[in-house]
């Protein structure tokens, strides 16, 4: 299956757009929202709640993206005027890996619960191989 990828310039503001997370945590993806504004370059500036930034902030696109591919998509019935006024009330909050990361930041911009798929499903998979490795020492 052929997967058509909007290009950045037609996303609509209050987008999520993820990417891949480098390094450590390559499984992982960070996630931010496209604005209402545009960069010299044309392409939008995002809105991401990052440990770089410290907590939400604006970033152009290729500082976001940095050449990842990325993924589009709207998780709610919001308008998009909403979500950026959401997220823009979040500004000065402070980004915490645990409870404030940029999944829980775009989730709580589209009225969703502050949740982090990513944290719960990494705590499950670490308590599994935990429990496989109590079990495989007790062999």
């Amino acid at each position: 299956m052929k997967q058509h990828r909007i290009p950045p310039q037609e996303l609509i503001p209050g987008t999520v757009v993820t990417v891949q997370m480098m390094g450590l945590f390559s499984i992982a993806h960070h996630f931010a929202l496209v604005t209402d504004k545009k960069g010299k370059d044309g392409l939008p500036i995002m809105l991401s709640n990052s440990g770089e930034l410290g907590g939400p902030g604006e970033q152009p696109w290729n500082t976001f993206v940095k050449g990842r591919p990325y993924r589009a998509f709207y998780p709610s019935n919001l308008p998009p005027e909403k979500v950026l006024t959401n997220a823009y009330s979040m500004f000065g909050t402070r980004y915490s890996f645990w409870r404030w990361n940029c999944e829980h930041f775009a989730n709580t911009c589209h009225g969703r619960p502050a949740h982090s798929h990513q944290i719960r499903n990494g705590l499950m998979l670490a308590a599994m191989m935990g429990g496989l490795a109590l079990v495989a020492a007790r062999n």
